[in-house]
């Protein structure tokens, strides 16, 4: 197993830019309730979970590559050449590779939320609500008009959810190329949807306040104190954007002082 070498850590906002859903459970059916609500934590704020970002970033990756699928047909890639599965993992018993990239949950920024919510329609803090009601219809092509009503919750447009995205390396690693795949990502998930319905215009979000640092093998061994890449965060995706270069620059040369190649 080739030694590891390092860490780049980019943490982020998430901004739903339309209406959000990611399915939940319903404990309890209750009459008049939502059939289709939004999964949430233990106290009841809406969040994203890991695995729904790791599995439409890569789902993206791999309908824009082209990648072979393994075992049925719709699986993800197991060849374990790629880049998408160097980054996530080859979906194969036989071609087993490490998994470099490890996502976090994003939780809802609560105060943020509140506070928007607050200046446009005066609700004290208890009197505001974390999720909207969408009703969804069927057009019956005959009469032009909607039938079977079910109703959807939704995170509303403008909540924000901070995560974090962690890129492991390893001796041997074409770092330059394993960060721009992971952009490839980003860039493909704003101008997609994450979460369900997002033909009907749900799921649209932006990546807001991107901050880099890195933490190198010997780092690990020493203070363990992630050092910034760039001293302030980036507002959007299109502003780093700019510095895609050097962020590549800058993770090599770390990287490559401790053992990486």
């Amino acid at each position: 197993m080739n030694r590891f070498v390092g860490k780049l850590f980019l943490r982020c906002d998430i901004e739903t830019l339309t209406g959000l859903h990611i399915g939940g459970t319903k404990d309890s059916v209750e009459i008049g309730g939502l059939d289709n609500p939004v999964i949430k934590t233990i106290d009841g704020k809406p969040y994203i979970p890991a695995s729904s970002l790791k599995g439409k970033i890569r789902c993206l990756l791999e309908r824009k590559d082209g990648v072979q699928q393994s075992g049925e047909k719709g699986n993800p890639c197991g060849c374990g050449n790629c880049e998408i599965c160097q980054l996530f993992g080859a979906h194969s018993d036989k071609n087993k590779t490490i998994t470099r990239l490890c996502f976090r949950d994003a939780f809802l920024n609560y105060k943020k939320y509140i506070d928007l919510v607050k200046s446009l329609n005066f609700l004290d803090e208890e009197e505001i609500p974390l999720t909207e009601e969408k009703m969804e219809n069927i057009i019956d092509r005959l009469k032009g008009t909607a039938k079977h009503p079910r109703p959807m919750e939704r995170v509303p447009a403008g909540a924000t959810f901070t995560t974090k995205i962690i890129l492991n390396f390893y001796e041997g690693d074409d770092i330059e190329r394993l960060i721009r795949k992971l952009w490839e990502g980003l860039r493909l998930l704003e101008d997609d949807y994450l979460g369900g319905s997002g033909t009907r215009g749900y799921g649209e979000v932006a990546f807001r306040n991107l901050e880099f640092s890195l933490k190198t093998r010997t780092d690990y061994e020493g203070n363990n104190q992630a050092q910034p890449i760039f001293e302030e965060a980036f507002a959007t995706l299109q502003d780093a954007d700019l510095k895609i270069d050097e962020l590549c620059t800058e993770a090599e040369k770390a990287l490559l002082a401790v053992g990486g190649h």
